[in-house]
């Protein structure tokens, strides 16, 4: 406010001056110090909402860090679970798999030393067909693994076993027949049974036996001589030539002491080779018994008649 013009010098009215511009001066200081608490509030309110901006902040920062490191850490569970699982399927497969070579070369290691141990039995074996010991190669025969043979080794072996085994009997079978035409009637039996161990049955085996039954008969064998006859007849030796076998089983069974037995198988062989030279012997020797055993049966008939 400019000052009116006043007399110079009068105290009064500066000193009015001077109060009117105290009171300006103090009213500009009032609304200045007014200003300056607003201005003031304003910035505590703003710092004030700053630092709940800041909190809410560090809170949403801090949650989305756990966050993140959980779905961080689930992921890198997941991977390492994922990466682990295959590792141990690839480890039980590779111990899977050297298991299983292992037991293929365990497979293989006991194929190799079975065949070496067949490869040695093998030409062990040979050396006996080749050495032409017969009753050993067919005795050993059956000790041969066949699994671990050739089919060349086999055929051969069979083959070889086939042959001595028809060289053993042909051999008994032989040199028996000749010792018994000879009259040495213990090496007939002998070499008959020998041949007969190889080949019980068929029309070799039924010859076999009548010549050991004859044999047997000839050396008071009449018991095992009856028992080699009765298989000569039952395989058709009667057929096949030996037309006196039964005959000699009537001997057989006579020597048995059971006599009406005997009659009848003399009767049987006479009415079936009439004209063998030995029906007319066995024709008296049917007679002859039933003479014998035609008493016995008298008394037996007398006494049930009592």
């Amino acid at each position: 406010m400019e000052p009116t013009d006043t007399p110079d010098g009068d105290p009064r009215v500066e000193l009015d001056g001077l109060r009117r511009r105290l009171d300006d001066h103090a009213l500009l200081l009032r609304k200045v110090q007014q200003g300056t608490t607003e201005l003031a509030e304003s910035v505590g309110r703003l710092v004030t909402g700053q630092r709940r901006r800041d909190r809410w902040v560090s809170v949403n920062s801090f949650v989305a860090y756990l966050l993140f490191t959980a779905i961080l850490g689930g992921a890198m569970l997941v991977l390492y679970r994922s990466r682990a699982g295959q590792l141990v399927r690839d480890r039980d497969s590779a111990v899977a798999e050297r298991d299983l070579a292992r037991a293929r070369a365990k497979t293989l290691d006991d194929q190799l030393t079975a065949r070496v141990a067949a490869g040695e039995q093998a030409f062990a074996y040979y050396q006996l067909l080749t050495t032409g010991k017969r009753t050993e190669a067919v005795t050993r025969f059956g000790e041969l693994d066949q699994a671990h043979l050739t089919a060349t080794e086999r055929a051969v072996f069979e083959q070889g076993h086939k042959q001595a085994r028809e060289e053993i009997i042909d051999a008994g079978y032989l040199t028996g027949l000749d010792a018994a035409r000879a009259g040495d009637h213990a090496k007939a039996i002998s070499e008959l049974r020998r041949a007969l161990a190889y080949e019980d049955e068929g029309p070799r085996a039924a010859q076999m036996r009548y010549f050991l039954g004859v044999a047997l008969l000839k050396t008071s064998a009449a018991k095992e001589a009856r028992h080699e006859l009765e298989l000569a007849l039952a395989g058709r030796v009667e057929q096949a030539g030996a037309a006196d076998a039964r005959y000699y089983l009537a001997s057989a069974i006579e020597a048995m002491g059971e006599l009406d037995q005997a009659r009848r198988e003399y009767d049987k062989f006479a009415s079936a080779a009439a004209q063998h030279p030995l029906a007319a012997a066995a024709r008296r020797k049917a007679m002859a018994l039933a003479r014998q055993t035609k008493p016995f049966f008298a008394v037996i008939q007398t006494a049930n008649n009592h």
